[in-house]
């Protein structure tokens, strides 16, 4: 019997739900797929089918439809028994061959592992793909040039025709006074003529049809028999070749047929997961949390078949609960609450996402067993209690740990007292077996049991009573009322009458309906009290969400204008090492005077560089004006002239520059001021290596490489360097050469000694 029996889906609408998941498929192989589903019982099976649906999630975000999944198996089945098809049909195999390879490209991707895995199972057709469009035209035709021999046939018969045509017109142009319409046309098969009637006693004519008047007769001349016989033994020819072509394909896809069949099963499951995919978008369903033996937490749970309609059901049952009892008034919900419960636990254990919240759990059961039937009145007939007994007496023979038990309505349909004497020894025995077990009832014995016993959970559907109207939501550890008094009184009921029904009920049951009312009403305001916490904190999470938004703006802004101020330090570093090797030229070249002008520039220079240098990070130092600082670089000293938030103005041989405080420390002692000049320590951009290594990388990034680190040996007042380019072709080598003879403060250069890398190494010196 499986999961669960015919009554049971029939009671759960499970089918309906089926179709209309099944309306997403893309085919009718899909649909059929879709429409088979069934609940599995193994954990790890249905986390597996859940993981191919996510992946398929995923593929249909991305754009992805199976398209062009028709059906074959109908035609495999008739090439398998008469052994030939119409073209048509194998156009058709082709369309699904060439549907099934598209399916298999655009899934075969690191993205879909688990999808990836199912469509290698595909198998290769391109061969029969190949042969079918190479034998049969677009429009389902065998074309003339299939084979060799249909080619040669053709040819032939074109020919034939072309000189039987010539033949006949030359015919008519001569007897025109004996041809009734001088065209050329088919009888049999066979080129004729229109001639008068009686033409055949004025020349050899062969007369194959007549006019429906008699005037006309269609006839060929006794020339042309000879040329129209072999027309048609053409035709005969042609049509055995074509046949032959045809019964040779069809025995290719009866050796295939095997596969073919394989290949529809497994199209099949790819667009049922394609459905059940579309339908999890649409329906923004999740897959919900599964285990062995926990509880069932239905969170913000909606129907299927309700739509939009559908109020959203929040209900759990497990440990030490395992048994909920719905109460509330007739049309209130408890039925498709029962319905919903049951629904869920079929469609997670057939792999299907559930519309519902994230924070679903489920667990996966062995049976899913109901007896749920409309809502009815106490005096349903016995034929009615008979067969609701008869089921419910299946369902606890079966009843076990592994068991979901649904029950509508337990105890209707017979008298109250008995009803309710045999709903309690129902659920009574329903609890020893360990089933998971959800029962509506309007019975108060019933309602009484659910409040007094440990491992029952009592809920009622809620009813507005102003409103006089359900609202579909369960209010779980509530037991709730019919309110039948109530709305026959809000109704206009006589309060005479209302007094006189209440005066029927003992004070126990009076003030137990009083109590009942009173904390539905006091559920209902926290629910409203809830609702409306959770819509502030739900505004608050936007709010903040909304100012991370801004903040990362800012933030974005804020790199944004670093981003352009690096570009204009970079550009000042650029424009003083162009002046610094200007000056250096004119020091070379010029005379006493020009040097000492260059060595004063290049002075204001190099304390320039001390502001275009990275910042520190760390806590800036407490600076005053007038105190003397070294700047932590090139350990050079001045003078604090001003403090200005973030910004210092220090004095260097007479030239003020302003810095970041972190580039500056107080200095160890201001008696022993040092003149400013480029000392070894200098670091720019970090320590500088005596050694540059480019071997394996492209010119022009070497040549960077190579023009940064002579930057930084200038200014440190290194004079030696090596650069490592390695030997190869040369090419590296000839290139960092070339660019060291228009450095004008490279002195020289030169390969290194063999024991010390030979032609792999450069060693330069520096003016």
């Amino acid at each position: 019997m499986g999961v669960v029996n015919e009554r049971t889906l029939r009671d759960l609408e499970y089918g309906k739900v089926l179709e209309l998941i099944a309306s997403h498929a893309a085919s009718t192989l899909g649909r059929e797929a879709v429409l088979a589903l069934e609940p599995l019982e193994d954990l790890e099976a249905i986390g597996r089918e859940y993981a191919l649906v996510e992946e398929m999630r995923e593929a249909v975000r991305r754009g992805f439809v199976p398209g062009g999944l028709l059906d074959i198996r109908p035609i495999l089945k008739e090439a398998r028994e008469h052994g030939d098809l119409d073209p048509e049909k194998l156009l058709v195999v082709a369309d699904f061959i060439e549907a099934a390879m598209r399916v298999r490209m655009e899934l075969s991707s690191p993205r879909y592992p688990k999808l990836s895995r199912l469509v290698e199972k595909l198998s290769d057709q391109r061969s029969l793909l190949a042969s079918i469009r190479r034998m049969i035209d677009e429009h389902g035709r065998i074309r003339e040039d299939a084979t060799p021999t249909l080619r040669l046939l053709h040819r032939q018969r074109r020919e034939l025709v072309r000189a039987l045509t010539k033949h006949l017109r030359s015919f008519i142009d001569s007897h025109r006074e004996l041809v009734q319409d001088p065209v050329i046309t088919q009888r049999g098969g066979r080129l004729v003529v229109p001639m008068k009637s009686g033409a055949q006693g004025l020349v050899e004519l062969v007369v194959h049809d007549t006019s429906a008047t008699g005037q006309t007769v269609f006839a060929e001349p006794a020339s042309a028999v000879r040329d129209n016989n072999r027309l048609r033994e053409l035709e005969d020819e042609i049509e055995r070749e074509i046949r032959r072509i045809r019964v040779e394909l069809v025995a290719r896809l009866h050796d295939e047929e095997r596969d073919l069949l394989r290949d529809t099963e497994i199209l099949a499951r790819i667009d049922s997961l394609f459905a059940r995919a579309r339908y999890a978008e649409k329906e923004d369903a999740v897959i919900p949390a599964l285990d062995e033996r926990g509880p069932v937490e239905l969170v913000e749970a909606r129907h299927p078949l309700l739509g939009e309609r559908a109020v959203p059901i929040t209900i759990s049952i497990g440990d030490p609960q395992r048994m909920v009892v719905i109460t509330g008034p007739n049309t209130g919900g408890k039925t498709v609450t029962l319905k919903t419960i049951g629904l869920f636990a079929l469609l997670a254990q057939a792999g299907v996402p559930l519309p519902a919240s994230p924070r679903t759990r489920l667990r996966v059961f062995r049976k899913v067993r109901s007896d749920i039937g409309e809502e009815q009145s106490i005096e349903q007939s016995l034929s009615t209690f008979s067969s609701h007994m008869k089921n419910i007496v299946g369902i606890l023979g079966e009843a076990d740990a592994d068991t979901l038990v649904l029950l509508d309505e337990l105890g209707a349909g017979t008298d109250p007292q008995e009803g309710a004497a045999l709903g309690l020894a129902i659920l009574e025995y329903l609890l020893s077996t360990g089933a998971t077990v959800a029962v509506a009832t309007h019975l108060t014995p019933l309602k009484n049991f659910a409040i007094m016993h440990p491992e029952v959970k009592s809920c009622s559907m809620e009813f507005d009573l102003e409103t006089l109207s359900p609202t579909y939501r369960v209010l779980e550890g509530v037991p709730g009322s019919s309110c039948a008094l109530i709305i026959a009184e809000r109704l206009g009921l006589s309060p005479e009458i209302v007094e006189r029904a209440k005066g029927k009920f003992t004070a126990g049951e009076v003030k137990a309906e009083e109590i009942i009312r009173a904390l539905m009403e006091e559920r209902s305001k926290l629910e409203q009290a809830r609702r409306k916490a959770g819509e502030e904190l739900s505004r608050a999470e936007h709010l903040r969400e909304e100012y991370e938004r801004k903040l990362e703006r800012l933030k974005d802004r804020r790199k944004a204008e670093l981003g352009r101020e690096l570009v204009r330090l970079e550009e000042e570093l650029r424009q003083a090492k162009r002046e610094i090797e200007r000056l250096i030229s004119v020091a070379k070249e010029g005379g006493l005077s020009s040097r000492r002008a260059a060595l004063k520039r290049l002075e204001e220079l190099s304390a320039r560089l001390e502001t275009l240098s990275p910042r520190k990070t760390g806590p800036a130092p407490k600076l005053e004006v007038g105190q003397t600082v070294r700047f932590r670089t090139t350990k050079a000293l001045g003078v604090v002239r001003a403090v200005e938030g973030e910004r210092v103005e220090v004095e260097i041989k007479g030239k003020r520059i302003w810095t970041d405080p972190r580039e500056l420390e107080p200095a160890p002692d201001s008696r022993h001021m040092a003149p400013f000049r480029p000392q070894p320590e200098v670091r720019i951009k970090g320590g500088v290596d005596l050694e540059l290594y480019v071997h394996g990388m492209k010119v022009q990034e070497a040549l960077r490489e190579v023009e940064a680190w002579l930057d930084k040996l200038l200014l440190s007042g290194i004079r030696t360097g090596h650069i490592i380019h390695g030997k190869g072709t040369g090419t590296l080598r000839r290139a960092i050469h070339e660019y060291l003879e228009t450095v004008p403060y490279v002195k020289r250069f030169y390969l290194a000694p063999p024991g010390e890398g030979g032609e792999g190494v450069t060693v330069v010196e520096l003016e």
